[in-house]
């Protein structure tokens, strides 16, 4: 059976729809909760890494503590080829941990946004199936910098990185194909007092969670797609391509 560790960072950013996909595969799932538990130096009894996303900035180690530990499993799962998905706060960290940069995008991304495929996505084994699909944003922060090696697969509207190659068996999507509308209005009370209607309006967050209420089935279409063909990728040989 295969085991999927999952490292979550607050109570507020679950697994979601990919809780259910993989579940429903017959995956066995190890969620570590970084706050309160240690996040392990390695996952060599596990088949894939995966890291969620949070409101923490990728380098704020001093407040929260775990992240270094993070992104050090982050590079030792790459090295060694363990599949490896990082959801938005996951792919920053990835980005980082490989030798990129990370930095503060000039606006928030918020609510449904297309899935802007490149060449190189429409082709790739984990996002090749999106295209003409949307997905929820909700990130201040951008990759500025890939690390050496890394491939763009999609941008955003603005031409932000969406989602990227690290390695032959690691992806990072700035995207959130575990969250629906409850995950979103979740994360409109939690950030609250971060400062973000600053540059996003209450109203501008209001319409973006009715909009991803009308679209729930097609949501959950990309999150199946997307646990499936990760699937996929980690139950092939190492070196395998997948289709």
């Amino acid at each position: 059976m295969t085991l999927i560790r999952v490292i979550v960072h607050q109570p507020e950013c679950p697994l979601g729809h990919l809780q259910r996909v993989w579940t429903d595969l017959g995956c066995t799932l190890d969620v570590i909760e970084a706050w309160h538990q240690p996040v392990p130096e390695s996952i060599d009894d596990a088949d894939a890494l995966v890291v969620m996303g949070g409101t923490q900035n990728c380098l704020d180690d001093d407040v929260w503590g775990w992240l270094p530990a993070v992104r050090q499993l982050i590079r030792s799962s790459v090295s060694r080829e363990t599949p490896f998905l990082g959801v938005c706060l996951g792919l920053q960290l990835a980005t980082v941990a490989l030798g990129g940069e990370v930095g503060r995008s000039d606006h928030v991304t918020l609510g449904m946004t297309p899935v802007g495929l490149l060449d190189e996505g429409r082709e790739d084994p984990l996002v090749g199936g999106l295209a003409g699909s949307e997905a929820i944003h909700f990130n201040d922060d951008i990759a500025v910098s890939l690390p050496t090696g890394a491939t763009r697969l999609a941008s955003d509207p603005t031409g932000q990185p969406q989602a990227v190659r690290f390695a032959p068996r690691a992806w990072g999507v700035q995207f959130h194909p575990e969250a629906d509308q409850s995950i979103f209005d979740g994360w409109l009370r939690l950030s609250e007092t971060s400062g973000w209607q600053v540059r996003a309006s209450r109203e501008t967050a209001l319409t973006a969670s009715q909009q991803i209420g009308a679209a729930d089935s097609a949501l959950a279409d990309v999150a199946a797609d997307l646990g499936r063909r990760f699937l996929a990728v980690v139950e092939a040989p190492t070196g395998v391509r997948v289709a």
